[in-house]
């Protein structure tokens, strides 16, 4: 579980820092759709207030005729609506007239007005089965589009006509729905829609068939581009539509709207009342959500709290790391304590061997000497073999040694001239480091206890020791046998002195190997198996 915890660490701060890192995005985000929402908002209203400009100056005109009893002719309607400038400053509106409204079979009188009023043999148009009829007779200003709608009868078209129905009834400025105006005679057209606002030449008579309608043609494009391409031209693109009736009616759409609008455009539908009407705008951002939103602090702020996550994961895993070696150091230190303990208890009971054999050395030499120089060189000789056995072990610990130099090493040291050739036998077989050390030990502790308890310094013990390799490959194996033919014991010893469990450690625990004991009349036998990776 431990290992884990950088892990979870990383993944517990990441996680954290992205819900923040989310948060953060998310405020962001939030703010730049309410900025977006506010210039969808600015850009509908530069069209509602453009319309409500218009339709004042429709109020300022039915003012005009109410002031003259609606016996306004051209020239004066002329020079009212030259001075309100509405080809300078309020494009958009086709012009302002007023359609006078008779009875059916009563056209002498629009056309005999339009004979004054411009000069104009046109009969009233088109043809109508309404029982009323609402030819215009004044339009200004007075141009070539103006001039082909003089003598229309706007009542004989449906649209036109609800929508000065709805006038009559309500007393109010209406919209119609949108038309094609009778203005659009050039190749390039647009959808337009009308305003009425009915008149009554007597002030006191506000129901009933009016005298006309004061009213004023739109063309909704250029309605549309003289409002939005005011300056600061905004970062948006608009469709308009009507929607008051079943079917929504498409009455502008910007230019390139498709193409303008960002492939994740942020988007708006705002629905306004134009004079009775319900339009509907859909507005769409012409950039990204980054467009509006300044996402670098997002992107710090994930940075910061990736470098965060990682850091504090280092940190645990760099606190894992010091208590894992605090571990290993505690665990080492034991190890080389108990190490240290087996080592000295070693040397103590090897020193405590040694003595005991230079002890009975002497005896036996003393034994079988005759005079004091006799004892002196032979003694010697035998100290003189147990230094080389030593140095040879010594020598091991950096090369190799032979497992026939090892054994005749330690046995001459022990038994000096008592044993033939001829009782140690074996092929050649480089020891290791590990296994030099080990069988040395194994041979010294075997060698003195025969010194000590077999009789085979005294020959009544035969000792022989033979060993081979046995099996191929992985399952090669060392076979030595330790026979002390003679050194008869009653029993197996139930318990292990220090020697015996040293060999035990030294086969089983340094070379994996196996021992076997076995105590017959015969006397005893010693075989150790080992494998033979864990001695070459």
């Amino acid at each position: 579980m431990k290992r884990l915890l950088p892990t979870a660490v990383f993944l517990i701060v990441a996680l954290l820092g992205a819900g923040i890192t989310w948060v953060v995005y998310q405020a962001i985000h939030d703010t730049a759709k309410a900025e977006f929402k506010s210039l969808a908002g600015e850009a509908v209203n530069r069209v509602t207030s453009r319309i409500d400009q218009h339709l004042s100056l429709l109020t300022a005109t039915h003012s005009l005729f109410t002031a003259g009893g609606g016996q306004i002719g051209a020239g004066p309607f002329r020079t009212f609506i030259t001075e309100l400038d509405i080809e300078g400053q309020y494009d958009g509106i086709q012009g302002i007239g007023f359609a006078q409204m008779i009875r059916t079979g009563e056209e002498a009188l629009a056309e005999a007005r339009l004979r004054r009023e411009y000069d104009l043999e046109r009969a009233v148009w088109p043809e109508t089965d309404q029982p009323y009829r609402t030819p215009i007779v004044l339009l200004e200003p007075h141009d070539s589009r103006n001039d082909k709608a003089l003598g229309f009868d706007m009542f004989s078209e449906e649209k036109r006509r609800r929508a000065m129905q709805v006038a009559m009834r309500s007393q109010d400025t209406t919209a119609s729905p949108p038309v094609a105006l009778v203005q659009e005679i050039t190749a390039v057209k647009q959808m337009g829609f009308l305003v009425y606002r009915p008149f009554y030449a007597d002030e006191s008579r506000t129901s009933g068939t009016p005298d006309g309608f004061v009213y004023a043609p739109f063309r909704a494009g250029d309605l549309h581009a003289a409002a939005l391409e005011e300056p600061p031209v905004l970062p948006v693109v608009l469709k308009t539509y009507d929607v008051t009736d079943d079917e929504p009616v498409l009455l502008y759409e910007s230019p390139g709207f498709d193409q303008l609008q960002a492939p994740d455009a942020m988007t708006d539908t705002i629905e306004a009342d134009i004079a009775g009407r319900i339009w509907r705008f859909e507005v769409a951002s012409t950039g990204s959500a980054a467009a509006y939103a300044e996402f670098l602090p997002v992107y710090a702020l994930c940075a910061v709290l990736i470098v965060l996550a990682g850091s504090l994961a280092a940190g645990a895993r760099w606190q894992h790391r010091a208590v894992e070696a605090a571990v290993a150091l505690h665990e080492a230190s034991r190890q080389s304590l108990s190490e240290k303990e087996l080592l000295v208890q070693e040397m103590r009971h090897r020193i405590k061997n040694s003595i005991s054999r230079m002890m009975a050395i002497a005896r036996q030499t003393a034994a079988t000497s005759e005079t004091l120089e006799d004892f002196t060189k032979s003694f010697s000789s035998r100290m003189n073999a147990m230094a080389k056995a030593q140095d040879l072990l010594a020598r091991s610990h950096w090369g190799r040694a032979d497992l026939g130099d090892l054994l005749k090493t330690e046995l001459g040291q022990v038994f000096g001239d008592h044993l033939d050739e001829s009782q140690v036998d074996g092929p050649p077989i480089d020891l290791n480091e590990r296994a030099t050390q080990a069988l040395g030990l194994v041979f010294h502790e075997l060698a003195t206890n025969a010194l000590k308890y077999g009789g085979v310094a005294d020959d009544t013990t035969e000792l022989t020791v033979r060993w081979r390799f046995e099996g191929k490959r992985d399952k090669r194996k060392l076979k030595l046998v330790w026979a002390e033919k003679g050194n008869v014991v009653e029993k197996q010893p139930e318990s292990k002195g220090f020697g015996t469990r040293l060999v035990d450690a030294s086969v089983r625990g340094e070379l994996n190997g196996e021992i076997d004991r076995s105590f017959d009349a015969n006397g005893m036998t010693v075989t150790f198996t080992i494998p033979a990776k864990s001695i070459g």
